[in-house]
């Protein structure tokens, strides 16, 4: 049996580097590309290009010449469904009609479908279990999922900048099965998605001996240079060239514009909603307090600073609080986001109490978001619309009014905590084979939970009503919709407040610096206090 012959058999047709992506997969190892460790891959192509495709493709190659028997597959938990469910899922699209296999899905409820019927109870089956990061946080699910790693084991970690941090308990249990795997393959559109050291954990996971640093003192003494407070602190990298060159024969990245006839991505256009009188001041007044805190606290940190900053970000969206943001911190009755983060009054980690409910502020960006569907409707009444969302309470609201103000529309929502029949209805709104065509659709979605692993190409046009501080959630959401299916140029909009004059506020800074691919999340409390001095000079 041939690896060509095999791919002849795919259900769905290949793109050219896909075909060249599984046969680049299978092979254990490459000599004369320099990949002489086998079994230890990371599939870095482009979000949109067909990773997950690529891999249930070269599993069942492997499956068929007798190299695995089985595949076990972690995803961060919103991606989860995105491989096992039974009607859209990725393995329901690409798993081979005449190669019988079976899918768990391990979590809380587990659930299984056979593939493609069960006619054939005796025969033998490829075995797919896909599970997610946080569920295997727990020892006693990891240790219930560890006898089925074996050395005819493929273990594929999907979104693999879940284990970047080398510390966390995800890693820790992800690298008890790797041990035990023959085979792993890293997924990620964005390996890097803040710093080189994210290269650390992934590397290690896939063969310490690929860049020769088994621990971070090794890798830390390679790669990084020291400094700050007792030369402890990451200020800048060095023999980032070396890194480069040792991870080549193990990387594969291709990008979607190299071998993809995809529409293209239309540059992000800014749309303004002017705050009103009295939210302007409620916003000027909590700048200014924020200003004159790290002026009083020079040694506060970044997680800190960051936490204020999110106060402006929900004050600019409409509301102040909400459950799933925010609750109160006895010792002072500040108020500090759900853990773990330091209260915004005294700076401590507190214990949590009830919940505080949203208060709302303004509708200024909420108002501009209606008058811009009302005008897409009149150019297309089946126009299909993705709203994100940084925040649940701007979701919910939102949502609401668009179903009051649009009752023709169908209206999806795609957020944490929902049950799983509701998120598939949403999935489908927007998936290009099952979206209604001959109706408008909105799907709206927070960035958290809905900007990983999903196919929305039915949808053309982006709108963002508020941005996160991660750059890798502003790069991953944005293809959510470009991607195979995709028949338009894609238009993205960020929505952005200003003052009554059209002065500046903090969406600016941070729209700017998620264009510019900059990662906020890891600005510093001076780098914070700098560009609200900056905004609040210019308003001056």
């Amino acid at each position: 049996m041939t690896l060509k012959s095999d791919l002849s058999r795919v259900r769905r047709a290949c793109f050219d580097h896909q075909v060249y992506g599984v046969e680049w997969l299978v092979d254990r190892v490459r000599p004369e590309e320099g990949r002489i460790i086998p079994d230890s891959l990371l599939l870095a192509d482009e979000m949109g290009a067909g990773k997950t495709k690529q891999v249930i493709d070269a599993a069942q190659v492997l499956f068929e010449l007798g190299e695995i028997k089985n595949v076990i597959v972690v995803a961060p938990a919103p991606v989860r469904a995105v491989w096992v469910d039974r009607d859209m899922g990725e393995l329901q699209k690409h798993m081979w009609l005449d190669l019988p296999g079976v899918v768990n899905e391990y979590h809380a409820r587990t659930r299984r479908w056979l593939w493609p019927t069960n006619e054939f109870p005796n025969v033998k089956r490829l075995t797919w279990t896909v599970t997610n990061y946080e569920f295997l946080r727990d020892a006693k699910r990891l240790a219930a999922l560890l006898p089925e790693a074996t050395d005819k084991t493929l273990l594929v970690l999907d979104e693999s900048t879940w284990i970047k941090n080398h510390r966390s308990q995800q890693f820790k249990a992800c690298f008890k099965l790797r041990q035990r795997c023959a085979r792993v393959w890293l997924l990620n559109g964005t390996p890097i998605a803040h710093t080189p050291a994210d290269m650390f954990a992934q590397s290690l996971m896939m063969d310490g001996r690929i860049l020769g640093c088994r621990q971070w003192i090794h890798f830390r003494a390679q790669y990084c240079v020291m400094g700050g407070w007792m030369q402890k602190q990451v200020v800048g990298w060095r023999n980032l060239e070396d890194m480069q060159q040792k991870l080549k024969p193990y990387v594969l990245r291709r990008l979607k514009a190299d071998c993809m006839d995809l529409p293209p991505k239309l540059e992000p256009v800014t749309l303004t909603a002017t705050l009103t009188n009295e939210t302007w001041r409620m916003y000027k007044e909590l700048r200014d307090d924020l200003i004159a805190w790290l002026d009083a606290n020079t040694t506060a940190s970044a997680a800190q600073a960051g936490t204020r900053v999110i106060r402006l970000a929900q004050l600019t969206a409409g509301f102040l609080g909400g459950l799933t943001d925010e609750q109160p911190c006895e010792p002072c009755e500040g108020i500090g986001l759900i853990g773990p983060e330091p209260c915004i009054k005294c700076g401590g980690m507190g214990t949590i109490s009830s919940p505080v409910p949203p208060r709302t502020v303004g509708s200024e960006k909420l108002d501009l978001i209606v008058d811009f569907e009302r005008d897409l409707l009149e150019d297309d009444v089946h126009a299909k619309v993705l709203l994100w969302c940084r925040f649940r309470p701007e979701l919910a609201r939102l949502a609401d009014t668009l179903r009051r103000t649009f009752p023709k529309l169908i209206i999806g929502e795609l957020h944490g905590g929902q049950r799983k029949n509701e998120r598939a209805e949403s999935l489908h709104l927007l998936e290009p084979e099952m979206s209604p065509a001959d109706k408008g659709v909105v799907v709206v979605g927070t960035l958290g939970t809905g900007s990983v692993g999903l196919n929305l190409a039915a949808s053309h046009t982006v709108i963002y009503c508020s941005n996160d501080r991660s750059l890798f959630k502003r790069l991953q959401s944005m293809d959510r919709v470009h991607r195979t299916g995709q028949r338009y140029a894609v238009s993205y909009f960020d929505v952005v407040a200003v003052g009554p004059k059209g002065q500046k506020t903090i969406d600016h800074t941070i729209v700017k610096g998620l264009r510019e691919r900059e990662e906020l999340a890891t600005w510093t409390a001076s780098a914070w206090s700098a560009a609200l001095r900056k905004e609040r000079d210019e308003d001056a």
